[in-house]
């Protein structure tokens, strides 16, 4: 047997768009540290920023960070800018923002033209901005690289969430585009479709009752999406690119261990399993 892969990452140029605050884009943050690469972050929290370059300097690293709210274009695009300016082309991007917030859930029938264009703001137009840019600087210095989105198993269809679900649809759709597109400067884009995650927005309590609908029986830990995510960006993944990897524990499989399926209804087919 050959000598196994190295994930290819030591010393190369990675941006996390949302890579603070403890959750998700903190672990992937890490994650690439860890893996040897040098690592930029653009939050939108102060006191995030500050907490990353902490957590970075621990490891015997230093984080550039850039703080710009991906709602407003010309802050963000000057973040990634000064990025790129500062690091050079970008050879490793992770698009982590997005989300749903409190008042954005929401009926079909019910929901709102204003909470729709502001969950594909900050779930879908940010991520072709900095998909752009980054792919352009690439491309221009004719440097290979590699793009992971973050999606969500919303995109099949959950209640409530008809807005995000759909931005984060047409993330997946847009990053295969790209991916097809791209493919010939050796740029690979890829998704990453987490299911339920304990992070501080999304709470990090366990939910017995809900995790046990899921067949590994636990939501996730922002350390398994990481995980999917430097894999796809490594070397491991070169023959990869325009797929989305589910992170579910299972949960879009539908019925866990002996429950039965929603959609069996009949009372004569139940009563041989209940």
């Amino acid at each position: 047997m050959g000598d196994v892969p190295s994930l290819g990452l030591n010393e190369k140029r990675a941006l996390v768009i949302g890579g603070a605050g403890g959750g998700i884009g903190s672990a992937v943050t890490m994650s690439l540290l860890t893996a040897g690469a040098e690592v930029a972050v653009i939050t939108v929290d102060e006191k995030h920023a500050e907490e990353v370059i902490a957590e970075g300097a621990e490891h015997g690293k230093h984080i550039h960070v850039q703080v710009a709210d991906v709602t407003e274009d010309k802050a963000f695009a000057d973040a990634l800018d000064q990025v790129i300016t500062e690091s050079g082309p970008i050879e490793h991007l992770v698009n982590v923002v997005g989300g749903a917030g409190i008042t954005d859930w929401s009926r079909a029938k019910d929901y709102q033209l204003e909470t729709f264009d502001r969950i594909l703001s900050r779930n879908l137009r940010y991520a072709l901005v900095s998909c752009q840019r980054i792919a352009s600087a690439l491309i221009d210095a004719s440097q290979s690289g590699s793009i992971v989105n973050i999606s969500s198993i919303a995109t099949r269809a959950v209640p409530l969430l008809a807005g995000y679900g759909a931005a984060k649809a047409g993330l997946e759709s847009l990053s295969r585009t790209m991916a097809a597109e791209w493919g010939q400067y050796g740029i690979r884009v890829n998704v990453v479709a987490p299911g339920t995650v304990k992070t501080p927005r999304a709470g990090k309590n366990d939910l017995e009752e809900a995790s046990k609908k899921i067949p590994l029986q636990r939501r996730a830990e922002p350390e398994d999406i990481a995980d999917a995510v430097l894999f796809l960006l490594s070397e491991r993944a070169q023959y990869i690119t325009g797929q989305t990897l589910v992170v579910d524990g299972g949960a879009t499989l539908g019925a866990s261990g002996d429950s039965l399926p929603v959609f069996v209804t009949n009372p004569e087919v139940r009563k041989q399993f209940e």
